[in-house]
Order: structure tokens, then C-alpha cells, then sequence
């Protein structure tokens, strides 16, 4: 990515910390100016709107997902789950964005193009990863199989900082994530052979 002025990071770390501690949709760029310390046109100098300030937090987050989902030629069990528990602690950093992650699409048509391109390849390196771990003899899963696996994936790792804010709202994020890791881990089970097993059971 492009080189970032001190004061652009500035904007962009204030306007994620008052995003995850209000919500994208509560928070003004008044209120953003404000917080920094400075006017409203200086602000907009960077950003010259709220949804060029979230546009530019998605891509930070799709950065950030990039370096942890990664096509392994070799991969074990462990490493995956390692791999799937950076994009959920990502997703915990970028909380406000998983939130409002339907308003956003909505709104935001640039940011839901791009969302659509990411995800096709998101989905490609978890096939790829899982076809690997088949492989090494982790898992017996067929072509229909994998990507029911991947889909799954995608749809916890998308939708799970929402449910866990209704359903675990008391308990802190870290335990959060542990519940959907294990959930994953639990779907993985049937598919997984006997050295599947073992690294699964340590999981769960």
C-alpha cells in the first residue's frame, strides 16, 4: 500500500477506536474532528467523507486477511486453525466493520465490488489449504465437501462478531472467538481422519 502521512494514521486509528466504541453508524465526522482535535475541512482533506474514512478501514482489514490466509503447499491441521484465528482476531480489531457489515455493503457500492473479488479469493486459499490438509492425510472430504467446509468457514468468520455481541455479549472477546473456533473445529470433525482427531480434539 501507499505511504501514509502521520496525520492520516492519526484519523484512521481515532475514527476506528470511536467506530468500535459507538458503531460506524453513530459516529459523525464532527465528532471524529473533534476527538483529533481539529477542523472539520482538515479532516475532510484526508477523507472527504465518512464512507471514503470506512472504505479505507475495509481495506486495512482486507490487508490484514491477506497476510493471514495464505495457499500452503504444505500445511498441517494446526497451522490452519492458526491461520483462521488471525482473521478472527483481525475481525475482533476491526470490530465495527463486522458489525455494520450489511449497512456497509448496502451503502457502499466500491467497497462491495471489491468485497465480492476478495472473497472468491479468500474462498480459492481456503479450498486450496484444505485440498492440502486432504493430503496429508488430516481429512477424507471430496470437491462438494471442501466447499461446503469453505463456505462455512466464510459464513462464521463474516457473521460470528454479531451473533457473539447478542448471544455472548458478557464475555469478553477473546472467549468470543474461542466458541466459533471450536464451533469450526467441531465441523471439521467428521470429516477428519484419525490424525484429523488428534489435532482436532486438542481444539475443541
Amino acid at each position: 500500500m501507499e505511504k501514509r502521512s502521520p496525520v492520516e494514521e492519526k484519523i484512521v486509528s481515532t475514527a476506528l477506536a470511536m467506530f468500535n466504541e459507538a458503531g460506524i453508524e453513530y459516529v459523525g465526522m464532527r465528532e471524529i474532528a473533534a476527538a483529533l482535535g481539529m477542523r472539520v475541512g482538515n479532516l475532510t482533506y484526508y477523507f472527504p467523507t465518512k464512507d471514503d474514512l470506512v472504505n479505507r478501514l475495509t481495506l486495512d482489514l482486507a490487508e490484514a486477511n491477506s497476510k493471514a490466509i495464505i495457499p500452503l503447499d504444505s500445511i498441517t491441521l494446526e497451522r490452519f486453525f492458526e491461520m483462521l484465528e488471525q482473521v478472527f482476531r483481525n475481525h475482533i480489531r476491526y470490530r465495527c466493520l463486522m458489525l455494520s457489515f450489511v449497512h456497509i455493503i448496502e451503502r457502499n457500492p466500491i467497497v462491495a465490488k471489491r468485497y465480492s473479488k476478495i472473497q472468491s479469493e479468500r474462498n480459492d486459499s481456503w479450498a486450496k489449504n484444505i485440498a492440502v490438509l486432504k493430503q496429508a492425510k488430516y481429512i477424507t472430504a471430496d470437491a462438494q465437501e471442501i466447499a461446503f467446509l469453505v463456505s462455512t468457514i466464510a459464513l462464521i468468520a463474516r457473521f460470528w462478531i454479531s451473533e457473539a455481541a447478542v448471544s455472548f455479549r458478557k464475555e469478553a472477546p477473546e472467549e468470543q472467538m474461542r466458541h466459533y473456533l471450536k464451533m469450526v473445529a467441531r465441523i471439521f470433525l467428521p470429516y477428519a481422519t484419525k490424525k484429523g482427531k488428534l489435532t482436532l480434539e486438542g481444539l475443541i
